[in-house]
């Protein structure tokens, strides 16, 4: 990972610990199993096709891809959720290649990937021109033409109907949380208390609220054409008021140069 970047203090603590105590690290479900199936429907996707997950966490998403027939490269930062992933991807033939990286600078080849998915892992930066140079990387590394899927909460409904606090029980599991959010531009703060068999700890957890208005724009000003949004993966119409994620399709528009795709399937990006 590049000296000059720096994951922040929170994100470190946070997902190299206290995720896995939150959420576990569960292998992949029925649940993701169909969120992969219209993934593959979006990016277009055919079997041999390198797909990009960035931000892959402990794996569910490169893997189920994987299965389908994908070849997979997943990069995230946190050593703890590479090494499940590893773990869960051992006995499956063709199973993803993991690198650890920074997501504003990735080290992979440009122009290389038919399709991208960035799942529940964008805005944890702390400037907008941060998140943004995510995005402008995974158009760096997408072949032209290439497809790229996009899912973030929906900051619309959070700030209308703002909670300050929470409490979560799951599997013996105690999870107490408490919010501020922060303005210019739109940011959720979270302390986050977790208690429970799989450890115990107190954390910060910081994200950017993106409304559709926002995530368009952004996705426009990194070069992006035909965005379309969505509520969930299967192409429902997207409320902006109401709903609670954000799903957006974009692509990479064809080079001035004739490309051809085929080499894809061959190549490695490693």
């Amino acid at each position: 990972m590049p000296s000059t970047l720096t994951i922040p203090k929170w994100a470190r603590e946070y997902f190299e610990r206290g995720y896995a105590q939150r959420w576990d690290l569960p292998p992949v479900s029925d649940r993701v199993r169909l969120e992969t199936e219209r993934l593959w429907d979006q990016l277009g996707l055919s079997a041999g096709a390198w797909v990009l997950d960035l931000g892959c966490g402990h794996g569910r998403h490169a893997l189920a891809l994987a299965q389908r027939g994908a070849k997979v490269v997943g990069t995230d930062f946190a050593e703890t959720l590479l090494r499940r992933a590893k773990v869960l991807g051992a006995d499956l033939d063709g199973s993803p290649r993991w690198v650890r990286g920074d997501m504003r600078r990735l080290p992979l080849p440009s122009e290389f990937f038919a399709g991208a998915i960035l799942i529940d892992a964008f805005g944890f930066f702390e400037t907008d021109d941060e998140n943004e140079a995510v995005l402008a990387e995974v158009r760096r590394v997408l072949a032209p033409r290439g497809r790229f899927v996009l899912k973030v909460v929906n900051g619309a409904p959070i700030r209308a109907g703002f909670r300050e606090t929470d409490r979560e029980e799951r599997e013996g599991v105690v999870v107490n949380i408490s919010r501020q959010l922060m303005l210019g531009p739109s940011r959720m703060i979270e302390r986050v208390v977790v208690t429970g068999s799989r450890g115990s700890g107190e954390y910060e957890r910081c994200q950017r609220l993106y409304n559709s208005a926002d995530l368009y724009g952004a996705l426009k000003r990194t070069g992006f054409t035909g965005v379309e949004l969505f509520a969930n993966p299967s192409g429902a119409s997207f409320e902006p008021a109401t709903s609670s994620t954000i799903w957006a399709s974009a692509n990479v528009a064809q080079s001035n140069r004739s490309v051809d795709l085929r080499p894809i399937s061959g190549r490695n990006p490693l």
